[in-house]
């Protein structure tokens, strides 16, 4: 590998973290306005889109992804929140809890859930345990794999540059990785954003794009 490039590639993963953390502080005051929940019944695709922030995450986070999917046409949004903690096998009961709510409010029979970092693993937990059955499709961020189980709702997307949490060594086919990309620069990726919109829109099946490599 050359090593301008090399070097390249790094400033440039480098400043998107910079930058997706610079848009997370910035944001967190703007989602106060628009609520943590919102639902159109009448949007093109009515199933609502649960967000599960990662561990020292905020609502906030999903701010970009949310404007972008109801531009795809889906417009009902809600968003699970937890305080600072690390065992997440408490917390999927409560993530079941929550999304027993927002199918009883909206009427809807299943739900779509996308999970930051610790949020996606909150919610493949919940689907591993077999009480997410209101689960219609999982797309996690840069979320961990403690065992070789994959729920087969669930995508996992991954920051090809990412520290934190590192792509799977040996992935199968419902894994993305995202070229020059960190953790808190999923939330923000174009190609990482249209993996998202490419899963949750019913009309549309998932199709790895020249920029994203979805492992085999």
């Amino acid at each position: 590998m050359n090593p301008c490039r090399g070097l390249t590639a790094g400033w440039r993963v480098l400043a998107g973290e910079l930058s997706a953390l610079g848009t997370l502080a910035v944001s967190m005051p703007l989602d106060r306005l628009r609520g943590m929940e919102a639902y159109e019944p009448a949007a093109p695709d009515a199933t609502p889109v649960v967000l599960v922030q990662g561990l020292l995450g905020d609502p906030s986070n999903f701010l970009v992804l949310r404007t972008y999917l109801s531009r795809l046409g889906l417009r009902s949004f809600a968003s699970f929140s937890y305080a600072l903690r690390l065992d997440y096998q408490t917390l999927a009961p409560r993530l079941r809890e929550m999304i027993e709510r927002v199918c009883r409010e909206t009427g809807s029979p299943r739900v779509d859930v996308v999970g930051h970092s610790l949020g996606g693993l909150i919610a493949r937990y919940l689907v591993e345990l077999g009480d997410g059955s209101r689960v219609r499709r999982l797309v996690t961020l840069g979320s961990p794999y403690y065992s070789d189980r994959r729920p087969p709702r669930e995508l996992a997307v991954f920051g090809a540059n990412d520290v934190l949490v590192a792509p799977p060594a040996r992935a199968g086919r419902r894994v993305v990785v995202v070229p020059d990309c960190g953790h808190l620069n999923l939330l923000f990726h174009a190609e990482a954003l249209r993996t998202v919109g490419h899963v949750l829109r019913p009309t549309t099946k998932l199709a790895s794009s020249a920029g994203a490599r979805e492992a085999a």
